[in-house]
């Protein structure tokens, strides 16, 4: 099972910590694709989805990465045990909304 990285009710804040919790080298799945996390900034995502061994390349292998701008980080999905803290819970409207990077947050009455 794979989390979606953004819900829709994430604040700006959240946002700029699930960054922060995220690393390269991690796996991610966006839309039919799947890969691991080759760079990472504010404003998109490098996904490497592909591996291609070919002797003239530098590294002896070609690799094929996919660019995903901010508006589509919510396609991006993340096995959630990459995370440290499962258990971050935001109420809001009387239910619990399970959000990865929650445990990054300052306390709810420090915001």
């Amino acid at each position: 099972m794979t989390t979606p990285i953004l819900l829709s009710n994430a604040v700006r804040l959240e946002l700029r910590n699930i960054l922060k919790a995220l690393e390269i080298g991690m796996p991610v799945k966006h839309k039919n694709d799947e890969g691991f996390i080759t760079y990472i900034c504010d404003d998109y995502i490098t996904i490497c989805v592909r591996e291609i061994e070919e002797k003239e390349a530098m590294y002896g292998k070609r690799f094929v990465n996919v660019l995903v701008y901010q508006k589509d980080w919510d396609n991006l999905e993340i096995d959630p045990s990459v995370f440290q803290s499962k258990r971050n819970y935001r109420y809001k409207n009387g239910r619990a909304d399970d959000h990865p990077g929650n445990d990054l947050l300052p306390p709810i009455d420090k915001r």
